[in-house]
């Protein structure tokens, strides 16, 4: 976080500090048991709560790079099974802040999510067979809100696709990622968000590929920039042209097929640090997930899919 905070031109720890600040009540009131959690949290870590909040904030001017996902009900896979699928591409440096958690509250289904800090899932899937993955979009209407990793972990509580899908879009949020929420039915949605509106992408043909760019004509104009989403439209087709031939037969195999294409190199499905860039420009897959939601499994690979192994964990 620290490191990030320095990237950003003409931001400091304090003013990023600042800004986390006048969110907390908006949060506290959407989701005041995971600020429970994370007080919790920063006590047991040592590390104060307004570093532990800030990390999880819209913090001017910092963003996550990237991120591809599949989701696929179960008319087009080998065994019957819905799957939800994610490639993470961020910085390189990241790879050492994410972990496997398994949390169980006492009052909430558990879930398995890949989390940084431990603490912050991007990703997860509940024992309810509620699946949130999804993707950084940049809107051009981000103001003072609630956080949009809070909605993330809120999903991830819920155990309906009714109830996960109000989570993720909660009004009063200042920012928004794409929020794809799937349930073990084979409901698929794709929740495409700025701060102020959303357009929900229904999986009509039983299957969708989403990367950083709006695909709804609703949100196009909330677009920041079209300028800087090249790699999103490549991995976008290419990951679409991939899978489709694959419908049918899709089973955890088929994910590393796709997830570790390298055309686009560098900034391709499975990314790799560009070295013509400063290390805090560069992006790299650094973990590939795969959620078997009939199951209640996930598939985990450490790393670039194309050098790495997804191994088993069961809720």
């Amino acid at each position: 976080f620290r490191k990030n905070v320095e990237a950003a031109p003409g931001l400091t720890l304090e003013k990023a500090l600042a800004h986390c600040r006048k969110t907390l009540p908006m949060t506290e009131k959407y989701y005041p048991e995971f600020v429970d959690e994370l007080r919790g949290y920063a006590e047991g870590s040592g590390i104060k709560f307004d570093i532990a909040y800030a990390v999880l904030c819209d913090v001017p001017e910092l963003g996550r790079r990237g991120c591809t996902d599949i989701a696929v009900n179960a008319q087009w896979t080998k065994d019957d099974v819905v799957y939800a699928a994610h490639n993470e591409d961020v910085s390189p440096y990241n790879f050492d802040d994410v972990a496997i958690a398994h949390v169980r509250p006492d009052d909430e289904p558990g879930y398995i999510g890949v989390n940084y800090g431990g603490i912050m899932p991007t990703v997860g899937l509940n024992a309810a067979g509620i699946s949130l993955t999804g993707n950084a979009v940049v809107p051009n209407d981000t103001r003072l809100g609630i956080p949009k990793m809070i909605p993330v972990r809120k999903v991830l509580r819920e155990k309906g696709i009714y109830q996960a899908l109000m989570a993720s879009m909660p009004e009063g949020r200042g920012h928004s990622f794409n929020n794809i929420v799937c349930d073990p039915n084979g409901e698929i949605y794709s929740m495409e968000g700025s701060a102020t509106t959303f357009d929900a992408l229904y999986a009509e043909d039983g299957w969708l590929v989403h990367t950083n760019h709006y695909l709804s004509p609703k949100m196009w104009k909330f677009e920041d920039n079209m300028h800087t989403r090249f790699s999103s439209i490549i991995r976008y087709n290419r990951a679409k042209k991939l899978f489709k031939h694959e419908l049918g037969q899709v089973d955890v195999s088929t994910f590393k097929k796709v997830f570790s294409d390298h055309v686009g190199y560098p900034e391709s499905i499975c990314r790799h640090p560009d070295p013509a860039l400063s290390e805090e420009e560069q992006t790299m897959s650094i973990f590939s997930v795969v959620f078997d939601l009939t199951n209640k499994v996930a598939w985990i690979c450490a790393g670039n899919p194309c050098e790495g192994e997804y191994k088993r964990y069961e809720i």
